[in-house]
């Protein structure tokens, strides 16, 4: 069964933005699920999830502004989720993902890692993220105006969680358990 074949059968898929399912040769022959984000102009940032056997992990398409709030009340890297493009672009460590994005779909870079959970604020729950991995990467993503992106978290519940709070309406959290699947 051909990735395009897969995509086409299954417009769940698409929806989150997923261009492709292939193997990447440079990762061991590991399948790996590649993301086209639009940034702004009318250009694409690549980005992949590997689809390791072992892996529970779940894939959330979020909005830039409602998960730039919740990145903020965790007070992770507060100059960073409160900042603008220039912050983000001052940040010591961005021109590493310059670089990394620059392959395009060559090499796309893996997506971040995140966490989400609910907190009770003033008698309401209130989402904060917290990122294990890629705050650079999706620093960059923001500065070349991605609005809507791809993250992956740890679990069903907190991709559910993220998908409430932060995520993007059109689309659900997709399991790399069952980006397996389609390949079987």
């Amino acid at each position: 069964m051909s990735a395009d074949l897969i995509i086409s059968e299954h417009p769940v898929l698409a929806t989150c933005g997923i261009f492709s399912i292939e193997r990447d040769y440079g990762g061991f022959g590991d399948r790996i699920c590649t993301f086209s984000v639009a940034l702004r102009e009318g250009k694409n940032a690549w980005m992949k999830m590997s689809l390791r056997h072992d892996s529970d992990k779940w894939i959330v398409i979020v909005r830039k502004r409602p998960f730039l709030d919740a990145w903020a009340r965790s007070r992770q890297e507060r100059q960073l989720s409160t900042g603008d493009e220039s912050a983000w672009r001052d940040d010591y460590k961005f021109h590493h993902a310059e670089k990394g994005f620059s392959h395009g779909r060559d090499n796309p870079v893996q997506l971040a890692w995140c966490d989400a959970h609910y907190e009770i604020d003033r008698g309401l729950p209130v989402l904060h993220t917290v990122f294990t991995d890629g705050i650079t990467r999706t620093i960059w993503l923001l500065a070349n105006g991605a609005e809507i992106f791809p993250v992956s978290v740890s679990s069903e519940k907190c991709a559910r969680l993220l998908l409430r709070g932060a995520g993007d309406r059109k689309t659900q959290p997709v399991s790399v358990a069952y980006l397996k699947s389609l390949l079987m």
